[in-house]
């Protein structure tokens, strides 16, 4: 799998990106008194972006928008995602510059508005220690006179705490527990077991292509987030799985190849460099044979006498072409042929 910057940002956009989720979600979450105001059957994901630069690394930037029950107004909920392993004390004020970001759109976007929509900032938090930190803006100002509180912003946001330490029932669909519970155990001592867990939840989605399409977003996050994942693991698992499906088995026979290439060209590029590193034809010679050999009997099984001296004799040249054939060839023949 390729490395991305920020695993646990891209799980959440990639999950909650989905419409499904975000609706049962808000189902669940949103006040009651919202739900009754607005309807939730409405819900778009938005395509806008109001998130600056250096605010990326630490918001999902989605942006959900309602209509009103009486179809006249437009409400937009922004899901703001706190993905830190330690709270983040001015998340305020970060909410604040992302609030005038989005004010500073809308108007772009309707010139000829007066107003502003309302906004619902939603704080998903699933680090390893409490969430204490402030939750009014006043309580970021201090001192604050009571003759200048009318002049300083103030505003909240709603807490959504995944964090294994907080209370909070998982609720939703397959779809919804799952995801929420890969975020709550993503810091967990036991990565592998509770990968497992999640991998048996995945069995129980009826549509086998968002089963496939939440498997490898699942995958990828647990083997970049947590770091304690390998990817042996997760294929090791995947072998585990007990599903009969033709579909799944197909990708997870395609995952489990890619794998094994992978590691092929990785042993291959260390190889070479450290052939280059030694900085002699000769050593660079015999760290190739021997890298090459010991690839070839990981595919093939052990090479016979004649591969193994006609690898050993080659030069630095034909044992590099022969490490890049070994990739796509069905037989030690067609390697050195």
């Amino acid at each position: 799998m390729d490395q991305i910057a920020n695993p646990h940002d891209a799980f959440f956009r990639e999950s909650f990106g989905r419409r499904e989720i975000a609706l049962d979600f808000l189902r669940l979450h949103l006040p009651s008194v919202l739900q009754d105001a607005f309807d939730l059957d409405s819900l778009e994901i938005a395509k806008d972006s109001y998130v600056a630069a250096d605010l990326r690394s630490a918001f999902s930037d989605l942006v959900y928008r309602l209509h009103s029950r009486d179809g006249e107004a437009v409400c937009f909920v922004y899901i703001l995602f706190e993905h830190k392993s330690q709270p983040e004390h001015w998340v305020l004020l970060q909410l604040l510059r992302y609030l005038v970001a989005e004010g500073d759109e809308h108007r772009k976007q309707h010139p000829e508005a007066r107003t502003l929509p309302p906004v619902y900032p939603l704080v998903i938090y699933h680090g390893t220690r409490p969430w204490r930190v402030p939750s009014r803006f006043h309580d970021l100002v201090d001192p604050l006179p009571a003759a200048l509180a009318p002049f300083v912003p103030q505003f909240g946001y709603a807490l959504h705490d995944l964090s294994a330490r907080a209370d909070a029932e998982v609720k939703g669909t397959v779809l919804t527990r799952l995801v929420q519970l890969a975020l709550r155990w993503i810091f967990s001592d036991a990565p592998v077991e509770r990968l497992a867990e999640l991998m048996a939840l995945i069995e129980q989605i009826d549509n086998r292509d968002t089963a496939l399409e939440i498997l490898e977003s699942l995958l990828r996050y647990y083997v970049q987030g947590t770091g304690r994942v390998e990817e042996d693991d997760a294929r090791r698992l995947l072998k585990q799985t007990a599903d009969g499906d033709p579909l799944m088995q197909t990708w997870i026979d395609r995952y489990i190849e890619q794998g094994r290439q992978k590691g092929l060209e990785q042993g291959l590029e260390q190889g070479r460099e450290q052939g280059r590193e030694q900085g002699l034809e000769k050593g660079e010679r015999n760290g190739e044979a021997k890298l090459l050999l010991r690839l070839m009997r990981q595919k093939f099984g052990p090479p016979s006498p004649e591969v193994r001296e006609r690898i050993l004799k080659a030069d630095a040249e034909t044992l590099l072409a022969w490490s890049e054939r070994l990739l796509s060839a069905d037989s030690p023949d067609a390697v050195i042929h």
